[in-house]
């Protein structure tokens, strides 16, 4: 029963994660956004870049901190947050079928 209560509390602390969404700060969004878009465009095609750039943003929005988002403007990022943004990449990249 003990390992069954711990999955619980597991389950029950992941689906409270969006609840600490962060908050982008000014222009920053827009910008990763076209920069998005303007960088897999050239792969996926403008129409794909741009269903692939929403996924991750709304992917973003929904699972990063303010200091996270807020470190989205810094010129090098750290690794672990280079590593969340390759997560996110990933799994928009399989809900558009994994071509690129």
């Amino acid at each position: 029963m003990d390992r069954m209560q711990s999955l619980v509390f597991t389950v029950l602390l992941l689906a409270g994660l969006p609840a600490v969404a962060g908050e982008w700060p000014a222009g920053v969004r827009d910008t990763f956004q076209k920069g998005c878009v303007n960088s897999a465009g050239e792969a996926l095609g403008q129409e794909r870049a741009g269903l692939y750039c929403e996924c991750t943003v709304k992917r973003i929005d929904r699972d990063f901190t303010t200091a996270e988002l807020t470190a989205l403007e810094k010129a090098e990022l750290p690794d672990p947050l280079i590593k969340r943004l390759q997560q996110v990449s990933q799994q928009c990249l399989q809900t558009l079928g994994g071509q690129g």
